[in-house]
């Protein structure tokens, strides 16, 4: 099988899949599919979603989502019906009057052994690929103590348990390098926690993605300037040729070793100390639990007695404010509509982070649930979204061509593995916003998909903005400015940020510009102010730290190594 002819397979039981959602069966064939495709971390996510239906079969009251498939769909286990059973039986017949109303039937006893051994191989092999051992560990003891009667039973059961073994062995030497722990080690004095729970997906640009759009054609160009006009007057946007920072094939139209990508460039001259963009956001994120911030903007609150007091929640909502009635009704019309009325379940999810370390982690899962919320109020795909649609990820390109169909790689062998991904904050976390929303996770598939979270994962890391605690030093608030998103990243910046709900934009002097050094040259290369035609650069990362540093802290965000004029300068030491 090539690897375009995987992608057409894949393509036609995802469309099975969006009429038959509840079916293990399909998750499990998809999840096979990806795992050959590369995508482990896809993979990992479809074996998850079969494993939690198929949970249904042998504890249905504590299981909100069924297993079911489509009667028409072929059986690709077992017979559903077990010879001998009492047709005549009153309970059977109501299942099967249910079964015909809805077109669906229950995943039997049969299916449900002859699946859960391999969909737990896949999901511990994938997690492991992915790097996420802590919980492929936690995964591989709960399929190994499930399985080991039924691998009497069954040659499905009995090849996962082997499966399963060798990736614990796996799981063992990894503990075992971080530990000095013996060879001899038991399984049960392994301690989890000590694993590494987070690990790497591929940042790609999916070969189905067809929600990006063409960022260099003059419409796209016109509408984002057409936006600019109000928010940055002085500024537009045009497309920039950017060094490629990583070895993905190159834009077929650019040049090698570059990518083509939008830029935010001076219209005329721009003074030192100028402020050029204004800009206000509600794609926004706080893990401070009953602050007093406004719910949309993340704005202070003003006092009760100010002229304009903030403004509560009408819908039942108790801890949710507003600092002015424009952010109350912006935030009905764009976000709040989907979580009004379900807001006590979410107000857990992702805030007070004890550990500093883990906050920003966090907060990404915060814009995504707010994006999440954003979608499912104005019913538009996610990646459709005004605020995220034009913002480039810093994917790499999958070469159809030229890539290659196997059993799937380690985040060690592929070059593309950049964005962060772990079990909780990439499969179980948004799970659980769709749950505490009262969506359906599975019939809400085609629009929150996890390459749909993933690809606004890659989006958030390169633009949002943030601003740190004072007291622990962790980031406690951020947010995507579509606009000033815009502006690309070099260590040595012409404007520098404001934040205080809406960020500005302001042109650095020249005391403010950063000073090169390398061994024992030193050296300002620009003057302060932005001159006409000059991109406007902004910063992903500290620009005081030396340039190995900045490179390991930017990383996640640009997807690959900074290649900035001042980085490959100070780098050549």
């Amino acid at each position: 099988m090539q690897f375009s002819q995987a992608l057409q397979f894949r393509a036609d039981i995802t469309i099975q899949l969006y009429a038959d959602p509840h079916n293990p069966h399909l998750y499990l064939e998809r999840g096979l599919l990806y795992e050959k495709l590369g995508f482990s971390d896809l993979a990992a996510a479809d074996a998850y979603r079969a494993l939690s239906l198929l949970e249904s079969v042998v504890d249905p009251d504590g299981c909100e989502f069924h297993a079911r498939r489509n009667v028409d769909s072929p059986e690709k286990g077992p017979s559903a019906t077990t010879p001998g059973e009492d047709a005549t039986n009153d309970s059977d017949d109501e299942d099967e009057d249910e079964d015909k109303d809805d077109g669906t039937t229950p995943i039997t006893q049969e299916e449900y052994d002859v699946l859960v051994g391999p969909v737990y191989a896949l999901l511990v092999r994938s997690l492991v690929r992915c790097g996420c051992y802590r919980d492929a560990f936690e995964f591989g003891v709960r399929g190994l103590g499930l399985l080991g009667d039924l691998a009497r039973q069954t040659k499905e059961a009995a090849a996962a348990v082997t499966a399963l073994s060798e990736q614990m062995e796996h799981i063992k030497q990894v503990y075992i390098s971080r530990t000095d722990a013996s060879n001899q080690l038991p399984w049960n004095a392994i301690d989890s926690s000590v694993l590494p729970a987070q690990g790497s997906a591929r940042r790609v640009l999916y070969p189905w993605n067809q929600h990006e759009p063409d960022r260099r054609a003059p419409e796209t160009l016109q509408l984002l300037n057409d936006r600019l006009v109000d928010v940055a007057p002085k500024c537009e946007v045009r497309a920039v040729a950017l060094p490629a920072l990583h070895d993905a094939i190159p834009d077929s139209s650019a040049e090698p070793g570059v990518s083509v990508q939008l830029g935010l460039f001076a219209k005329e001259d721009i003074a030192p100390d100028e402020i050029i963009l204004r800009e206000s956001s509600l794609l926004t994120a706080t893990n401070r639990l009953h602050d007093d911030l406004c719910d949309a903007c993340n704005a202070p609150l003003p006092e009760l007695s100010a002229a304009e007091p903030p403004v509560g929640c009408e819908g039942g909502c108790a801890d949710t404010v507003f600092c002015s009635q424009s952010c109350h009704d912006a935030a009905q019309r764009i976000y709040h509509g989907a979580i009004c009325g379900f807001e006590d379940g979410l107000e857990s999810i992702g805030k007070d982070i004890p550990d500093p370390k883990d906050k920003a982690d966090y907060l990404y899962l915060l814009l995504l649930g707010r994006a999440l919320a954003m979608s499912a109020t104005q019913d538009v795909h996610a990646l459709d979204l005004p605020e995220v649609k034009y913002i480039w990820g810093d994917f790499h390109d999958v070469d159809l061509d030229h890539e290659e169909l196997g059993s799937g790689s380690s985040a060690e062998e592929d070059a593309s593995t950049s964005l962060p991904f772990s079990f909780q904050l990439n499969i179980l976390q948004p799970t659980r916003f769709l749950e505490e929303m009262g969506l359906d996770p599975y019939t809400t598939l085609p629009r929150y998909d996890t390459w749909v979270l993933n690809t606004l994962y890659a989006k958030f890391r390169g633009t949002a903005s943030g601003r740190l605690s004072t007291w622990d030093g962790g980031p406690e608030l951020c947010a995507v400015h579509p606009l000033w998103c815009l502006a690309n990243h070099s260590c040595d910046p012409n404007v520098r940020w404001e934040w205080g709900g809406e960020i500005t934009f302001r042109a650095r002097t020249t005391a403010e510009r950063p000073v090169w050094t390398r061994k024992d040259e030193r050296k300002q290369c620009h003057v302060g102010g932005i001159a006409k035609d000059q991109e406007i650069v902004n910063h992903y990362c500290d620009v005081g730290l030396p340039v190995k540093k900045r490179r390991e802290w930017a990383c996640g965000a640009l997807g690959g190594m900074c290649r900035c004029e001042r980085c490959v300068w100070e780098a050549e030491e």
